[in-house]
């Protein structure tokens, strides 16, 4: 069933996604010419829909003429939803479910790319693998590992209390992306200075991807890209990377 919604609100316009055992909550923001290509934003692991970098993205990417959607993944900030037996069973399911929400509004045209950072673009690559998926035509990821060997500890030394999305403290398959399939229109962004996640990553991403692809790296980037310069280039970056390969995509 297509959800109604306005079709202009400068800030957003909040809704409640349903899924197993209750509903995510995410924010729909859309740009003056409808229908339009749509990004969906994956926050990281202890993040939120709300945080300052997501914020400012949404906003240049609305201004290219983009639709977005962010969202809280179950367990996170205002999403209140029922676990799958993993941490990354239940988040892939969200992501599903979005990407599905998405195909189904008139507001967007058929074109869906995805965006994550850290944990996010993890989630986003396995989203636009996913066979059962709807079609991804272009992926950006930031700060993302390769494998997910630290977060594996913290989740079951129970460090992590409020991202647990299940009880049980179990991560999930894949805990690396080294079976990921070859895909294509990824743009892969890493700072060299980031201490949770090492550039290296990046490159073993990168590598597995098919063309056209591309890797950018920032020298003095962390791993949330606090310096604003840093940020601001990686966000029109990222924003350019969709208006070639989303918005002109087939």
């Amino acid at each position: 069933m297509r959800s109604e919604m306005p079709y202009a609100n400068i800030s957003g316009t909040a809704v409640a996604i349903p899924v197993t055992g209750g509903s995510l909550a995410a924010l729909v923001r859309l740009p003056t010419q409808l229908p339009a290509p749509t990004v969906i934003c994956c926050h990281g692991l202890l993040s939120s829909k709300d945080s300052s970098k997501f914020a400012a993205i949404v906003e240049d990417l609305c201004q290219a003429g983009f639709a977005t959607v962010r969202f809280d993944f179950s367990g996170c900030g205002e999403s209140r939803s029922a676990s799958e037996a993993s941490l990354l069973g239940t988040r892939l399911r969200d992501l599903l479910r979005v990407m599905a929400f998405v195909q189904e509004q008139d507001w967007n045209n058929g074109q869906l790319g995805l965006m994550g950072c850290s944990l996010g673009g993890y989630l986003a690559l396995l989203g636009a693998a996913d066979s059962s998926s709807v079609g991804v035509k272009a992926l950006v990821c930031w700060a993302t590992p390769f494998d997910l060997a630290g977060i594996r500890t913290a989740l079951e030394s129970g460090n992590l209390p409020h991202a647990m999305a299940t009880a049980s403290r179990q991560l999930g398959e894949p805990q690396d992306l080294a079976g990921l399939p070859p895909l294509s229109r990824v743009l892969v962004v890493h700072g060299q200075q980031d201490a949770t996640v090492g550039w290296r990553a990046a490159i073993e991403i990168y590598r597995r991807m098919a063309d056209p692809k591309e890797l950018l790296l920032f020298e003095e980037a962390d791993h949330r890209f606090v310096d604003p310069a840093c940020r601001n280039m990686a966000i029109q970056a990222s924003t350019d990377w969709f208006r070639k390969h989303l918005a002109g995509s087939p």
